[in-house]
């Protein structure tokens, strides 16, 4: 079990700590937190109990070296909040709190250092090269979000995934990875359109799963997505020939294309005006472009493709995804029946297939995601940590 040192520091953004502490517990992390004697002001060591392993308060043992010395126990220390003055102490090197302490011994050691900002917009302008001094050191700053005249500390969700990101492998570092998720909307006239029930889940989370371990990514998608993310550009599209010209102009310099979106298989012409209510309406469809297809005529990168089918048993669905990936030249292929869960669904079962492998997943979406990640580093990096 990894463990995370959770230094807090003087903010009355102290109180979301508690919260940030939990769901680091959630992902099943060691939480060991650090408070200040100002962090204490606004919460309580008996409080933050409730959310870490442990609490430290008073150092009557080199906790410090113990936890982010050379050889220390914790693998990471996130400051949430981190203070204008503990973040300016910090890149100059006094260690005069108990927070400040176990960041100098953890930049010394060479231990990840991961903080979050919070206080008044002006202080956060003002100590900008302060934090060019961290950054210089290799310290990862989470950005703060900027409401008014405020630079408030990042939402909890996005906290979280920067120390997965700290944790996770770098197997992916210096690749660019385009993944697309969710449906393509048909529109037949102006407000009326012909989709599907994809919620884009199983995409987005193979497109975090990708970030964690380093990548720049690409996310093309037609569902509304917020990943404030450095490294992290989201592409929005709406029809099947948008995904398309985007997927085009994207994987020009794309190392890995994982193509996880449920396309319009049909597209119909659209007319301007709303389409007046019939007893009858009839719709003449043709076939919309296949992206994959299309895609392989000017990319020679790997591709993940994915098969949805409804009624095959398990040996007919590993003979279309075996079929899928000759046909189309693919590196693997993801294969599911939709017929129970897997569209629009926060779970899913899924068969992996590659060339070497026949592997039946189930499970949350994104254990799914890390799943499939494990299974191309494994046959195509032959590295995996």
């Amino acid at each position: 079990m990894k463990c995370v040192v959770l230094g807090v520091t003087g903010s009355v953004s102290a109180v979301e700590s508690f919260r940030i502490a939990r769901e680091l517990k959630k992902r099943g992390l060691k939480v060991v937190a650090v408070l200040s004697d100002e962090a204490k002001k606004f919460v309580t060591p008996e409080l933050m109990k409730f959310a870490c392993d442990e609490v430290l308060t008073e150092f009557d043992k080199p906790y410090h070296v113990e936890l982010l010395g050379f050889n220390g126990k914790a693998d990471l220390l996130l400051i949430a909040p981190a203070t204008a003055n503990t973040l300016s102490k910090i890149a100059h090197g006094i260690a005069d709190t108990n927070v400040t302490l176990m960041a100098l011994t953890a930049l010394g050691s060479g231990k990840p250092i991961l903080v979050a900002p919070a206080m008044h917009l002006a202080m956060y302008r003002a100590i900008e090269d302060n934090l060019k001094v961290l950054r210089g050191k290799g310290v990862d700053v989470v950005e703060p979000n900027v409401v008014g005249l405020k630079a408030k500390l990042a939402e909890t969700e996005r906290i979280i995934l920067h120390v997965e990101r700290a944790l996770s492998g770098d197997e992916f570092k210096g690749k660019r990875v385009v993944v697309t998720s969710g449906p393509t909307f048909e529109f037949i006239d102006p407000i009326r359109f012909i989709s599907n029930r994809s919620s884009g889940r199983m995409g987005n989370e193979l497109a975090l799963e990708f970030w964690r371990r380093k990548a720049e990514v690409v996310l093309i998608s037609s569902k509304p997505v917020e990943f404030n993310l450095p490294n992290f550009r989201i592409v929005k599209v709406t029809s099947v020939k948008d995904m398309l010209n985007a997927v085009l102009k994207e994987i020009e310099k794309c190392d890995l294309f994982v193509c996880a979106s449920a396309p319009s298989d049909f597209i119909v012409d659209k007319v301007d005006s709303k389409i007046k209510t019939t007893e009858e309406l009839v719709l003449k469809l043709r076939q919309a472009p296949k992206i994959i297809k299309e895609v392989r005529k000017v990319y020679d990168g790997h591709i993940i493709g994915f098969k949805a089918e409804t009624g095959l048993s398990d040996e007919e669905l590993v003979e279309v995804a075996k079929a899928k990936m000759k046909e189309d030249n693919l590196e693997m292929v993801v294969a599911n029946d939709v017929k129970e869960r897997g569209m629009g669904t926060a779970d899913t079962r899924v068969v992996i297939v590659t060339p070497k492998r026949v592997e039946w997943v189930q499970g949350l979406k994104r254990d799914v995601a890390k799943r499939i990640v494990n299974a191309y580093v494994e046959e195509y990096l032959k590295v995996y940590s």
